[in-house]
């Protein structure tokens, strides 16, 4: 099925970057102009676009046509461009490497950064809405909307975000650990999710879907904490050993290494099980769980360093 994955994301890959480009909130103000280079800065070149293209995936298992579902995908896109922004800044992560070169802040102040992250959370509501329109379920953009808002809001992204913030190794447990990986965790879910809504999905399906994209985003996280444990900028792109420099509890802190990646795994088959429930063993379906599997492969990359996660254990 990797395959057949790898020919969808080949097929779709021109139609999203030109959506990326046509979507992008650009601003017609001469004063502003830096914007619309700041923009294009963080979104350009991209890199596998992997959540978008499981955006589509998801509208596709649950009925929806993937090219209807494009605006959708954009903003999710959107709102990962933003979260990772403004998880960069000093008051944050303080990262200065991005996909290989200098954080959006560093390249274009801190005030731009935050404005440019603001401009794609702005576009992607608006985005989500009309793709809902789009879609021939307008009376799903409500719907639509409201999800998007809770898997941001305070007990989603922005929620995990404060909890990664504050957890700093006094509470090495696995629900403060969960409740941080929510800020990975609540993207997937929306992620998965998003296109399914914007066509109408059922919520039998939507339920499905979002179950599925909670634990791919959880396991995914772990497998982050593995990298930035264990990897090195010439895999990650960005600088490791960040949760060590702020004293952040982690899976990896708590379960160790082996115990975390397993822990990750199962997560993932929790989430491929739920999908197989509800939709068969159908194309879309074994496409779904074939991302999965090479998701958790690309961040299982910290295995390619075996000198040091062997004196890590």
């Amino acid at each position: 099925m990797l395959d057949q994955l790898s020919a969808f994301i080949a097929r779709h890959r021109r139609p999203l970057e030109e959506a990326l480009a046509e979507y992008l909130p650009v601003t017609s103000l001469r004063a502003a102009s830096r914007l619309n280079k700041a923009l294009d800065y963080a979104l350009f070149p991209g890199g596998k676009r992997l959540r978008p293209m499981l955006t589509l995936l998801g509208a596709q298992a649950a009925g929806g046509a993937p090219l209807e579902s494009l605006r959708a995908a954009c903003a999710i896109e959107y709102v990962h461009t933003s979260s990772i922004i403004l998880d960069d800044l000093p008051a944050m992560d303080d990262a200065d490497l991005r996909r290989g070169r200098a954080a959006l802040h560093l390249a274009f102040g801190e005030d731009l950064a935050t404005l440019a992250a603001l401009a794609l959370l702005n576009q992607a509501y608006a985005l989500l809405a009309r793709a809902a329109s789009a879609g021939g379920a307008p009376d799903a953009a409500g719907r639509l909307v409201a999800e998007a808002a809770s898997c941001i809001g305070a007990n989603g992204m922005i929620g995990g975000q404060v909890s990664d913030l504050e957890c700093d190794g006094s509470r090495d447990d696995l629900n403060a650990l969960e409740t941080r990986s929510l800020k990975t965790a609540a993207l997937m879910r929306l992620t998965l999710s998003a296109g399914a809504l914007a066509c109408g999905a059922s919520e039998e399906d939507s339920k499905a879907l979002a179950c599925f994209g909670e634990s791919l985003g959880t396991a995914y996280q772990i497998q982050d904490d593995l990298l930035d444990r264990l990897g090195d900028v010439s895999l990650t792109g960005k600088t490791p050993g960040q949760d060590a420099r702020h004293l952040r509890s982690t899976f990896v802190a708590e379960l160790g290494i082996e115990g975390a990646h397993d822990f990750s795994v199962s997560l993932v088959e929790r989430g491929k099980a739920a999908i197989l429930d509800r939709f068969g063993e159908t194309r879309e379906a074994l496409l779904l769980n074939s991302s999965a599997d090479f998701i958790m492969g690309e961040a299982g990359r910290w295995r390619l360093v075996p000198e040091r996660a062997g004196a890590a254990k």
